[in-house]
């Protein structure tokens, strides 16, 4: 008859708290999980959710307000000849834009709103795994201090009876099962954790974008502002000098265009020579951001133009400092560097190969010379636009650079072709 010690009853005892301690701690970091990430799910991530459907809500009704204004334009651009039509536009553009403007800082909000409930979400799972980790140790702590107490064979022997015997064979499987199944958890958490950290940065990433959009529709609105005083200002509110300056302006506009088209022809011819001397400054492909500024106030083209019922925006508009220098985008030969004076409008057009030219509107300082070659990069004048200075010419919006990019003497669209 097999008789068990004191000794070998304590240490049974000791085996089978062991393996209850296992299961415990599982059972007691799941609970803490599960309530990290209830309290996370249904009280935090409810209450964002909320936030963020209220602030769609008040964009959704932006929108509605902006396409109010957008029908106020339509419906006066038949009357592009009278004062108050086009100062009813302007009007209209303003408010449609600061619309607009409140309408993007909501989006930046909504998107703030969605990286702190992403950046909460990677915290609760980082706090899941380093849980997992700690309990995956313990069991294998356990499982390892009972391996080294006894084997299978004394096990058996301070067991009373076989039944026994297999429930704690059973207890120390389900232990191991507990490590594999703890595993599995801690690589899905990770994986979890890691498309959280990829939505993280997609979300900062639109959050640049949206603070992008924000700068952009500022400056545009502060252009909008501009040639609404700029009209008040020379017309004094009066329908007969907008007349004058709707003429002068149309000719101005006429009078390049048909200078730029002529010059056109005539250059090419001297720009192939030039180029057939100068390979070196042809190696460069491609053409260059004339000023550092990236941040369009007016596309070609665009609906937005304020003048663009008087005559089409053939260029884009680069917001850029009064004074600030301008680069050639290319290689080429100056075919026209024009001075307008005090009160007229100022360009240069440079010629470049490929059926390729370029035209810099409202210069205020002209740093070249007809006939000139020019290489890329290198700088040609200094950019104004601010009404009533040097260059700017009638109906300016303010402080900018109007680029035109031209292929076989027809405006096309200049980013189509910048970097």
């Amino acid at each position: 008859m097999l008789v068990i010690t004191p000794k070998q009853k304590k240490l049974n005892i000791i085996l089978i708290s062991l393996s209850f301690l296992g299961l415990f701690l599982f059972s007691r970091h799941i609970l803490a999980v599960e309530y990290t990430l209830d309290n996370i799910d249904k009280v935090d991530s409810w209450q964002i959710n909320q936030d963020i459907n209220d602030k769609r809500a008040q964009i959704d009704e932006l929108k509605k307000q902006m396409a109010i204004y957008e029908k106020n334009v339509e419906a006066k651009k038949n009357e592009i000849g009278e004062l108050s039509a086009q100062l009813s536009i302007l009007n209209s553009n303003i408010a449609k834009i600061n619309l607009e403007i409140q309408a993007a800082n909501l989006e930046i909000e909504a998107t703030n709103l969605k990286i702190d409930h992403t950046e909460l979400k990677i915290q609760a799972k980082e706090k899941e795994i380093l849980g997992l980790k700690e309990n995956v140790a313990e069991i294998l702590r356990s499982l390892h201090q009972q391996q080294q107490q006894s084997s299978l064979l004394e096990i058996l022997i301070i067991n009373e009876n076989f039944s026994d015997f297999m429930n704690q064979i059973d207890q120390l499987q389900k232990m191991q099962d507990m490590v594999v199944l703890q595993v599995n958890d801690l690589k899905t958490v990770k994986m979890a954790m890691l498309n959280d950290q990829a939505d993280l940065e997609n979300n900062r990433t639109e959050l640049d974008a949206l603070k992008n959009i924000l700068d952009n529709r500022k400056d545009v609105l502060d252009e909008q502002k501009n040639s609404k005083a700029e009209i008040v200002k020379l017309t004094q509110g009066q329908q007969a000098k907008f007349e004058v300056l709707l003429k002068q302006a149309k000719a101005e506009q006429s009078q390049a265009n048909s200078d730029i088209v002529y010059l056109e022809k005539i250059a090419r011819e001297k720009l192939n020579r030039e180029l057939q001397k100068k390979q070196e400054d042809t190696s460069t492909p491609g053409l260059a951001w004339p000023v550092n500024s990236r941040t369009i106030t007016a596309y070609f083209h665009d609906p937005e133009y304020p003048f663009r019922y008087v005559f089409e925006h053939p260029a884009i508009d680069l917001a850029s400092p009064q004074g600030t220098p301008i680069k050639a985008v290319q290689s080429g030969y100056v075919a026209k560097a024009k001075d307008g004076g005090k009160t007229g409008y100022s360009y240069i057009m440079i010629v470049h190969a490929e059926g390729l030219s370029s035209v810099y509107g409202h210069i205020n300082q002209i740093s070249v010379e007809n006939e000139q070659f020019v290489s890329k990069g290198q700088v040609i004048g200094y950019s104004g636009g601010m009404p009533g200075t040097r260059g700017a010419g009638p109906l300016s919006t303010g402080p900018h650079l109007h680029l035109e990019i031209r292929l076989n003497g027809v405006p096309v669209d200049p980013l189509n072709y910048l970097p």
